[in-house]
């Protein structure tokens, strides 16, 4: 997630947005082995250490979703709860995976800007590609933190992600509340692997927002600010919430 989405929330919670490994300002890795979800893991309950915060309500879009239910099953200590948008314990498609197999020579050729505009289009749609590029200064910039990587380092980031195994079964051991938000539009997780997450994490709410691709988050943001709202006041984050 970014400010944008907790921006109604802040007032009222401390609010951290960290850059995962490979992602941001984090530090890049040329081997697809160091951006599995437990070296991410470790950076993250590492970095939480270092702050003196003991639990947090961890959350994110896609990679940051999952990577929030990966620490609620193999870290539950340190979960108070999870708001995932969009993030799939299961491995990619094997349309996704030919997909990649199709793209990865854009990679290969430092055509990051190519490869940035196809994987738009596969995850939003033409029109929210045609909208990034209308803000030549916010496309310009998503193309510059790509160049921070070598062709190595985003080539391992990519291989890595489209070579995950399932790990739908270690959701069963999340205990804390957890909410679950997936766009109607979104292919890769379906509303059917959203709802099959939120009946494997007992307890687990699932929000489906109508015509919401990949990130609903951007493309509509009050409706997904409301489910996040109702689910912090649920969990008591503030007072007022039960």
């Amino acid at each position: 997630m970014m400010v944008p989405d907790l921006e109604p929330f802040l007032p009222r919670i401390r609010a951290l947005f960290p850059d995962t490994r490979g992602h941001g300002l984090s530090s890049r890795f040329e081997r697809p082995e160091d951006y599995t979800y437990p070296r991410k893991a470790e950076d993250m309950l590492l970095w939480i250490d270092a702050l003196g915060v003991t639990t947090a309500v961890w959350g994110g879009a896609s990679m940051g979703a999952a990577l929030s239910l990966w620490l609620a099953a193999h870290h539950g200590d340190r979960v108070r709860a999870v708001v995932s948008i969009s993030g799939p314990p299961y491995a990619p498609t094997v349309e996704d995976r030919q997909w990649w197999a199709a793209h990865r020579h854009l990679i290969e050729a430092g055509r990051f800007d190519a490869y940035l505009d196809a994987n738009v289009r596969l995850r939003m749609g033409e029109d929210a590609l045609a909208r990034l590029k209308s803000r030549p200064d916010r496309y310009a910039e998503v193309v510059a933190t790509l160049r921070r990587h070598s062709v190595a380092s985003l080539l391992a980031l990519l291989d890595e992600t489209y070579s995950r195994t399932e790990w739908l079964a270690d959701c069963a051991k999340i205990r804390c509340p957890v909410q679950i938000i997936a766009g109607a539009r979104d292919h890769f997780p379906d509303v059917a692997m959203s709802r099959r997450l939120a009946e494997t994490i007992p307890g687990a709410r699932l929000y489906v927002v109508p015509e919401g691709p990949h990130f609903p988050n951007r493309s509509h943001r009050a409706e997904v600010q409301d489910a996040i709202g109702a689910f912090f006041s649920g969990i008591g984050l503030w007072p007022g919430g039960s």
